[in-house]
């Protein structure tokens, strides 16, 4: 989580430009208008600390993601773009269970990102249910591919139910994760044979609602919360009470506050996640 301004700095129109250029790129268009319209739904007194709010989130753009892919990949063992130089079989996956999820995007934008889009790199890259057919042992390497995992839990079940039949000769796994959560690292960690390479995690500090988040006060987090609940009754947190402030450029996880996407005749999202 990004620090905030100070209390009490204005909200001009610098400040606004300063928000709509740092969010460029989102799916769906975050311009002056919106944000302002956002900043409304909050009483007079409570816009300064809306306004630091948006100041804390991180945004990552599809460049700052590539440069993301493009180091995990060069830190994994054994890879090298020079087949010759590689040790054992690589596939590159996309985490996805099931259809139309972001998965093949977000594995065609690791492709360019590493230089692999040239046919001659096709057979590296495939589906979950190929797996089984290519026959990898312990010498080769499987890498899923995804974004972010916030609690583990799609992770750990999707192995125990997916993938671990795939992989019955038990090749080196990995997950790569722009980003991650310290919590979902460690259930990962501990509920598969998936080792985690992430860019970025968030700790204890980057939860808004935590004690251990300075960044805002006690009666600031429960300001916050009180509008948390009027934008989600059900998870006012965040999925998995995250209280994250993250976004990324083709979508905005459910493990961010819902001040921030939530969608609905009483609360418009700053980062819609649907049409």
């Amino acid at each position: 989580m990004k620090a905030p301004r100070q209390r009490g700095v204005g909200i001009d129109a610098n400040r606004i430009r300063d928000w709509m250029e740092e969010f460029t790129g989102y799916r769906y268009s975050v311009p002056e208008s919106r944000i302002e319209r956002w900043l409304r739904q909050f009483d007079d007194g409570h816009r300064d600390l809306a306004a630091r709010l948006l100041d804390c989130i991180e945004f990552f753009s599809r460049e700052r993601m590539g440069a993301a892919f493009r180091s995990l990949l060069n830190d994994l063992p054994g890879w090298n773009v020079d087949e010759r130089q590689r040790r054992g079989k690589w596939r590159f996956v996309p985490f996805s269970v099931s259809a139309g999820e972001s998965g093949d995007a977000l594995l065609y934008d690791f492709r360019l990102a590493n230089g692999l889009d040239n046919k001659k790199y096709n057979e590296l890259f495939v589906h979950m249910r190929d797996l089984l057919s290519e026959n990898l042992g312990p010498d080769d390497n499987v890498v899923f591919v995804d974004d972010f995992a916030g609690t583990g839990n799609q992770v750990c079940d999707a192995w125990v139910n997916d993938m671990t039949e795939l992989l019955p000769e038990g090749p080196n796994t990995y997950l790569v994760l722009v980003v991650t959560s310290s919590a979902a690292r460690q259930a990962i960690s501990q509920a598969t044979n998936l080792r985690v390479a992430r860019s970025i995690e968030l700790v204890e500090s980057d939860n808004v609602f935590s004690d251990s988040c300075m960044h805002f006060d006690a009666e600031e987090k429960a300001v916050l919360f009180s509008y948390c609940m009027k934008a989600d009754r059900r998870l006012p947190k965040g999925y998995g009470e995250c209280g994250f402030v993250i976004v990324f450029a083709h979508r905005c996880p459910n493990n961010t506050i819902p001040i921030l996407h939530a969608d609905h005749v009483k609360w418009m999202g700053l980062f819609r996640r649907h049409h």
